[in-house]
């Protein structure tokens, strides 16, 4: 395989960034993602492309649902945030004030383009990421315009 033109052309696939929360067992994870699409309207579905061994996705597993928050065009300071774990601090996480969402009580950020509420129908476990796929369940705009794009950052995330 062309290793260069396999990492050029999967990097040129234009995605997003959000941050995803999920809580489980007293534990909390965020983290910042980037393989999200829609994938049904009927019933309303998206699919996430998750790092299997990671914290976000032990967690996000076991609550069996997320909230995918969309970050706003500006907020790329406040998706290097969540890059590496970050624990809850009172009503903060990564320095961002967060609240419980309406079905599953993950958190939820208000200062953020939006967010969608899933809880999860399926995962496919191949690779180094996991696939999973969830139902959207409640969604809410925010006070932001959005979407942060990878593009627009200077990061390369995939490939």
């Amino acid at each position: 395989m062309n290793e260069e033109a396999k990492r050029k052309l999967l990097r040129m696939i234009p995605h997003a960034l959000y941050v995803l929360t999920s809580k489980a067992d007293g534990q909390t994870a965020a983290s910042t993602v980037s393989w999200v699409t829609q994938a049904s309207f009927h019933p309303p579905l998206v699919a996430v492309g998750i790092k299997k061994e990671t914290h976000t996705f032990e967690v996000t597993k076991r609550a069996q649902g997320f909230t995918l928050n969309f970050l706003g065009v500006d907020q790329k300071e406040v998706a290097q945030k969540f890059f590496k774990h970050v624990g809850p601090e009172g009503n903060q996480l990564g320095g961002e004030v967060f609240q419980e969402s309406p079905v599953l009580k993950h958190p939820i950020f208000p200062k953020m383009a939006g967010f969608v509420e899933c809880r999860i129908v399926q995962t496919v476990d191949r690779g180094d990421h996991a696939v999973v796929v969830a139902e959207v369940l409640e969604a809410e705009c925010g006070p932001l315009e959005g979407p942060l794009l990878l593009s627009t950052t200077g990061w390369n995330y995939g490939g």
